[in-house]
């Protein structure tokens, strides 16, 4: 989820989380692992954490994370719009968000936001891209997520509230080896302004990467979220196919 501020989508800090889902958190963490500049070949899968797996890792960040005009032609830069390393954001038991440092073993993590400048929000769109070291640690990163959706449908973190935070009905998309789906609605926002803001947050994990998607938009225009949503994250797939050599998605 996202920070909504007078009206408007003010990301704080672009995490991701829960199912992939990017939330503005009240407390941040400085993130553990500091991702080095791109060097080696992005198509080279990252063997184990070192500072040259972190740099592939990196590169195939950059590579695969989506830039405006890869969501749609207009598109432009949300304000803050890149987030290199991304950090992570956590749940308490008591439902209150925070973010944190990444967990061992996250080579790298690159976020983006983006606005569709049809909408009346500034920020409609986000896409983050994470590289671990292992396959284990991506699929422990999801497990986490689906836990925090199943006992937490109402969330808050500083004066953003969330509610309805449940698992949706999975996208249409090919060449992962599998994904989760989340779906809830923002209903204030960093002002502590009341807010209808519906949201779908989507991700899919391929071997030791996992990709997400978040998409906001109006109660007015709820019904363009799962099918610009799920074009996102099918573009990620394909890139990530392309970054590493393999067969994309359809």
């Amino acid at each position: 989820m996202l920070l909504v501020a007078g009206g408007a989508l003010a990301a704080a800090s672009l995490t991701v989380a829960l199912v992939a889902l990017l939330r503005g958190g009240d407390e941040s963490g400085s993130p553990s692992v500091t991702a080095t500049g791109a060097s080696g070949s992005p198509s080279s899968a990252p063997p184990a954490d070192s500072p040259a797996a972190r740099a592939r890792a990196h590169a195939l960040a950059l590579r695969v994370v989506l830039a405006p005009e890869d969501w749609a032609p207009g598109y432009r830069r949300a304000d803050p719009y890149e987030q290199d390393p991304a950090s992570e954001y956590e749940v308490s038991k008591s439902c209150q968000g925070f973010t944190q440092a990444n967990r061992s073993g996250t080579l790298a993590a690159v976020s983006r936001a983006v606005t569709d400048p049809r909408s009346s929000l500034t920020l409609t769109g986000i896409t983050d891209v994470r590289v671990f070291a292992d396959t284990r640690t991506a699929e422990l990163f999801l497990a986490d997520a689906r836990d925090t959706i199943h006992r937490c449908p109402a969330q808050q973190s500083g004066t953003s509230r969330w509610s309805g935070v449940q698992e949706a009905t999975e996208p249409t998309v090919t060449g992962f080896d599998e994904v989760t789906a989340e779906e809830g609605t923002q209903t204030a926002d960093a002002d502590g302004k009341r807010t209808d803001y519906p949201y779908v947050a989507y991700t899919g994990r391929s071997g030791d990467t996992v990709l997400s998607v978040i998409a906001y938009e109006t109660r007015a225009d709820v019904k363009s979220l799962a099918p610009e949503a799920t074009a996102a994250l099918q573009k990620l797939q394909r890139r990530l196919a392309s970054a590493r050599g393999g067969a994309t998605g359809s």
